[in-house]
């Protein structure tokens, strides 16, 4: 039933688009001088080369009287975090025809692309394709808005593919279904109403608003309907890895299949494997027989509720713990309180474990925060917590942590000398927050009085297992940047791997791209890729938080560089950043 509805839909559309060409040949008969074309694009975010990493194809079309003009452009995500461009493949299609032969041409050019496994299996049936030539580098775009293009007309290519229906690596039917979908109903919807807006990189979302999915006939047992916050907009600045419409969605960490209806003998509609996400918008059935009503492909489904998990981007946490911490340093900085950070850190230093505190932190790269002058209950005060001194004397430094329950806690004054000047001398107009459970990752920034995202995405936190250590809970000053982060062994001396695009926020725990062990060196990128797999899944690093490649070169970039020619090449952030760990 959904799929005819898809295609009655995209009937519909070129049936609108051929009928508005019609009206305007008809309307402008009268002689009229050779107008150039408008090339307009969309993007398309396939895996091209099988590495399991997602690379783009830039589409650029123009509509001309019945034909509709195409230029498909691949590029390959490299090792170096960049895109590499390759040989570009022009097509005419007739509107009559563009259903069809688009889709086809589409799956040929992505199922012939060469992967790095091998060059992949010819089709049975004659698809056009196209190796790429000689590569260049060009940095990542966001591939929204429109691209103008007044150069010569689009050569026609005579033999239009042929269907091809084998499997893509990496690559599932229902996610190639529904991209080449987006992409027809994108070039046909903009030729339908016309738009000559011009190119625009961000990618804006309505403010206060996430999409209203359909709900199911099911009653609730629990309904999620979270709503965003008023003060909050979504102007990525980069939205690669920024999911769109799932504030509330579900994790699947156990291979499944997705129910018409909630019950395991109702018609399957499709198989969920580990990892994969989906929106949610409640759960149904029975105290014993649970489930999570989802919403994909623009229909409704049912998975048991003991083979996935409910996770979020929770961006009301995220608003109150920001607007608590400014109303902390406000209310210092009004009292003529100077604010503090701790500083107590040594590169490439271990440090001791301990036990966990009540808030879940080790002893590793802290100190002892005491909850009164007998020095006895302690709490561990992460390195780059944020701070204000009460009251200081030669027994005690009496201070107080807006993270920790606003709490009052007593340092030994010899912890004094690890007590530096946070340079905050206003309310703090950028934020990192990042929550450990449903391992991801936003990032926001002031305008005006409201603040406004600007990326988004799932990360991989720090699992608290031996000489490995959970992200430390708490507020943290960002300290610095840098082009590299190294990182030792099991003896905390040898160093055995490294990360680009490292960003310091508490002792030795980063923001850092995929790490990766620099021995053996011939299987060095296979495993940064299957690590890159494994983000948005489950803590896995040592202390530090993982992006992808492309997602931290671009945080590394957007918190700029206070400090040029830095000796160790250190970057402090323009303004300062604070982090906030859930």
């Amino acid at each position: 039933m959904v799929k005819k509805m898809n295609l009655q839909k995209m009937k519909f559309f070129i049936l609108a688009l051929i009928m508005i060409s019609t009206v305007s040949i008809n309307t402008f008969s009268a002689p009229k001088e050779t107008q150039k074309l408008e090339w307009k694009q969309i993007s398309l975010e396939p895996d091209l080369d099988g590495d399991g990493i997602k690379d783009k194809i830039d589409v650029d079309y123009a509509v001309e009287g019945n034909s509709v003009h195409l230029k498909f452009t691949p590029y390959l995500f490299s090792e170096k975090a960049k895109f590499m461009k390759g040989k570009s493949v022009e097509k005419t299609i007739s509107k009559s025809e563009f259903e069809v032969k688009f889709d086809t041409f589409i799956k040929g050019f992505i199922a012939e692309y060469p992967k790095k496994s091998g060059i992949s299996a010819k089709s049975k049936q004659n698809t056009q394709t196209q190796i790429p030539e000689k590569q260049e580098t060009v940095k990542p775009a966001t591939p929204t808005g429109t691209k103008v293009n007044d150069g010569n007309k689009k050569t026609n290519l005579q033999n239009d593919s042929q269907k091809n229906d084998k499997p893509i690596k990496n690559n599932t039917e229902d996610q190639k279904t529904t991209n080449m979908k987006k992409a027809q109903d994108s070039i046909i919807e903009e030729n339908k109403k016309g738009d000559n807006s011009s190119e625009n990189t961000k990618t804006e979302t309505p403010k206060n608003t996430s999409s209203n999915s359909p709900k199911g006939s099911h009653p609730y047992i629990k309904e999620f309907s979270a709503q965003r916050p008023k003060n909050l907009t979504f102007n990525f600045q980069y939205d690669k890895h920024s999911p769109k419409d799932m504030d509330e969605f579900v994790f699947i960490k156990t291979a499944t299949n997705i129910k018409k209806e909630p019950s395991s003998n109702s018609k399957t509609i499709k198989s969920a494997s580990y990892s994969q996400k989906y929106k949610t918008i409640g759960i149904v059935g029975s105290k014993s027989d649970e489930w999570y009503e989802v919403f994909f492909d623009n229909q409704i489904g049912y998975i048991p509720k003991s083979a996935a998990e409910k996770r979020e981007f929770d961006w009301n946490d995220m608003m109150n713990k920001v607007e608590k911490t400014n109303k902390f340093i406000n209310e210092a900085l009004s009292a003529n309180k100077k604010l503090y950070v701790l500083d107590d850190y040594i590169p490439l230093g271990g440090g001791e474990n301990g036990k966990r505190d009540k808030f879940g932190n080790r002893a590793n790269q802290s100190e002892f925060g005491y909850l009164d002058k007998t020095f006895k209950d302690y709490i561990n005060i992460p390195d780059r917590t944020i701070m204000v001194i009460d009251e200081q004397n030669d027994k005690y430094i009496k201070v107080k942590i807006d993270a920790y329950d606003s709490g009052t806690y007593y340092l030994k004054p010899s912890t004094g000398k690890y007590l530096k000047d946070a340079g905050i001398t206003g309310e703090i107009t950028r934020f990192i927050y990042v929550d450990r459970a449903s391992q991801n990752e936003m990032i926001i920034e002031k305008s005006g009085n409201d603040w406004n995202v600007v990326t988004s995405s799932f990360v991989t936190t720090g699992k608290d297992s031996g000489n490995s250590f959970a992200t430390p809970y708490g507020t943290f000053l960002i300290a610095y940047s840098k082009p590299v982060m190294q990182y030792t062994g099991s003896d905390n001396k040898t160093v055995v791997g490294d990360a680009k695009n490292a960003v310091r926020f508490s002792g030795g725990g980063y923001m850092h791209s995929i790490p990766s062990l620099f021995e053996p060196k011939n299987t060095r990128e296979q495993r940064k890729a299957a690590t890159a797999k494994k983000i948005g899944t489950y803590p896995e690093s040592h202390k530090c938080i993982r992006h992808y490649d492309d997602q931290i070169k671009f945080i590394y970039d957007w918190l700029g560089n206070s400090t040029p020619g830095h000796k160790e090449g250190f970057r402090v952030p323009t303004v300062p950043t604070v982090m906030l760990v859930k």
